[in-house]
This record gives C-alpha cells, sequence and structure tokens, in this order.
C-alpha cells in the first residue's frame, strides 16, 4: 500500500514537490498577450528587485523582465519573469528563463533605429550605460550573463555595424569571443 505525500516529506529526486507542476510542463507566451495582468516582480524568497529591466521585442509589447537581487551577504542574484503557460494551471507570471532562442535586451531601440551602428555589452547595466555614453549607437545585450551568448538570438544584428564592449575581466573576453562567433554565423 502506498500512502500519500505529506507536506514536510522530503522532497523526491529531482527536487520536485508532490502535486506540484513540473518547471518543464510551463510554455513562456512571447510577447506576453495584451490582457496579462501586469508582472509582480516582488520574488517569494528574494523580495523586491534592486533593478529591473524590460525585454520588449521590436514593437514594444513585453518579452519578459529581468532581475536582480542584491543580496545580504553582498551576492546578486539575477531571475527572469516571462508570462506562461501551463496545461493544467493556466496562464501566470512565471519565474522562469527565456525560452531558447533567447531575445536580445534593446530589440525595440534596434527596431526604433535601424541605420545605427549597434554596441554589445555584458549585461543590461552596462547596456543602459553605454547608451547614455554612446548616444550614436544602438546598445544590447543577451540574457543569461557572460556565459550565455550563444543562447541567444543575434539575428536582429544582421547587416548592423556592430562594437562588442565586453567587460574587462576573464568572463568578458569570453562573452565577446562567443558573440563574435554567433555574428560571424550570420
Amino acid at each position: 500500500m502506498t500512502r500519500k505525500p505529506e507536506m514536510f516529506d522530503p522532497l523526491p529526486q529531482g527536487g520536485q514537490a508532490p502535486g506540484a507542476p513540473a518547471p518543464s510542463q510551463w510554455q513562456p507566451i512571447l510577447p506576453a498577450p495584451a490582457d496579462a495582468p501586469p508582472p509582480a516582480t516582488k520574488h517569494p524568497k528574494l523580495g523586491t528587485p534592486a533593478r529591473e529591466w524590460p525585454y520588449l521585442d521590436p514593437t514594444g509589447r513585453l518579452l519578459g523582465i529581468v532581475c536582480r537581487f542584491d543580496l545580504a551577504s553582498g551576492g546578486k542574484e539575477i531571475r527572469s519573469l516571462v508570462y506562461a503557460m501551463h496545461p493544467k494551471y493556466g496562464r501566470e507570471w512565471r519565474w522562469l528563463g527565456f525560452p531558447k532562442p533567447r531575445p536580445l535586451y534593446g530589440l525595440d531601440r534596434l527596431a526604433a533605429r535601424p541605420k545605427a551602428p549597434v554596441v554589445v555589452t555584458e549585461g543590461e547595466k552596462a547596456a543602459d550605460a553605454a547608451a547614455l555614453l554612446l548616444l550614436d549607437h544602438v546598445a544590447v545585450t543577451s540574457p543569461g550573463g557572460s556565459k550565455a551568448a550563444k543562447a541567444a538570438d543575434w539575428s536582429p544584428l544582421a547587416g548592423r555595424h556592430v562594437v562588442i564592449w565586453p567587460d574587462n575581466d576573464a568572463p568578458g573576453q569570453a562573452y565577446a569571443r562567443d558573440v563574435i562567433d554567433m555574428l560571424a554565423k550570420l
């Protein structure tokens, strides 16, 4: 006879609580539909984000939000919030990553300035800073940090003049090499 799992039983292999929807069953909906409720960016464990970066499609529709949470230990956590659908639980905003290939941060700005040169930075914070410094460029980045350049959709940069402005460290140099490899395929 099999007993029913209790609320405080240890999680089964794979870390999924009994009865909880499997993360893989949540399918992001990009862009979020017009009738989606406004996203609530307060995370249940990490609290209120220190920074938020909305990812917009070329027409300005919301694809999702990347949030930075500053930790008491001095570290940081980066999480993506996207609108998603579950076959049983319906639609809601979920803390999930963007599906691959992931959209670039700044697609709306690229579409608004189709002839402007592009600067690729490592991270949203750097893209925002570059946009303030290099007014004649469109600043973009890929989601997921320095190790995730190959997971992004770089096709919106095809035919554009692109400058890569990496962080001045080993991960930044690796990111720049990955971006160069992805752009060379275009």
